[in-house]
């Protein structure tokens, strides 16, 4: 059993960066330390654990199963005690140096972060932003952990453990090339359907929304190109006839980028929640407050 009464807790903030960074040189970046400062502080905890904790395999340091049990709850614990002490103090974004990460999927970085950054980037110049790809199983493990301050996603099913905020819902559009001979008059359900599309997601199969309406009508759409993300769906659109069918204000973002234009989506689809969640640890964290405030605006 570790003794904690003599156990030096800082062990846990270089075990934790080490593990994050795969290396010694790269976690002592980002702590801001030598690079002998975190040897030797790897090393003590290496005493203190009786473990190697991790193994060199080229140019990574490689985690053993000793490391991987503890991984998550030494940075749960890391970041219950950071929270802790942010929460006694005030944020004063001016002067912030913080980064948030904010996990969001690749359908939502468009036509969202570069307005929160450009936001943020106004009020508090010197805080860093950074977009987390994530699945959606792991929603839990990584705010609890700290990999990420916030997320933003659909609605997803209810866990006590996460707070939650509603932001908008988003009524989905299509996008076409600007000179597309059938919609030259506006876009309808006939014309819809009889035309080849292309499909942004980031899974690798599955229905849309619009897919189910248009299932419970009866009616399909034939899809014949599926891309993980909506730039290079649109990329296709802006030099084929197909269709592509987004979220309206992922679609507006891409319409200044590309030659398309946009149309109403011809049935009626329920619209997208979008939604923030952040671990209930992190209510009262002054930063996290006002991260989500800058949020909620848009």
């Amino acid at each position: 059993m570790v003794n904690l009464s003599r156990f030096d807790l800082n062990l846990l903030r270089v075990f934790d960066a080490v593990f994050e960074w795969n290396g010694v040189s790269t976690a002592a970046r980002h702590l801001n330390l030598s690079q002998p400062a975190v040897s030797h502080a790897l090393a003590k905890l290496r005493a203190e654990l009786s473990d190697p904790l991790f193994v060199r395999q080229g140019n990574r340091l490689v985690p053993t199963p000793v490391a991987n049990t503890i991984a998550v709850p030494v940075r749960e614990a890391l970041r219950r005690i950071e929270t802790a002490l942010a929460s006694t103090t005030t944020f004063a974004p001016e002067h912030s140096t913080r980064e948030f990460r904010i996990g969001i999927r690749a359908t939502g970085e468009t036509p969202r972060f570069s307005s929160l950054f450009t936001r943020v980037r106004d009020k508090a110049p010197n805080v860093r932003l950074a977009s987390i790809s994530f699945r959606r199983r792991d929603v839990y493990r990584l705010l609890a952990s700290g990999e990420c301050d916030v997320i933003i996603d659909i609605d997803l099913p209810h866990d006590d453990r996460l707070c939650r905020e509603r932001l908008t819902s988003e009524p989905m559009a299509v996008v076409a090339r600007f000179d597309h001979p059938a919609v030259r008059g506006g876009l309808s359900l006939e014309t819809y359907l009889a035309a080849d599309h292309v499909v942004a997601s980031p899974r690798p199969r599955g229905a849309g929304l619009e897919d189910t309406v248009l299932g419970q009508a009866g009616l399909q759409r034939r899809i014949v190109a599926r891309c993980q993300h909506a730039f290079t769906a649109c990329q296709i659109v802006a030099g084929t006839d197909l269709f592509c069918t987004l979220p309206r204000r992922h679609a507006e973002s891409i319409a200044q980028a590309w030659p398309l234009a946009m149309f109403d989506l011809p049935i009626t689809v329920p619209a997208n929640p979008v939604t923030v969640y952040w671990h209930r640890d992190s209510s009262t964290d002054p930063g996290n407050v006002w991260l989500r405030a800058q949020i909620a605006r848009g």
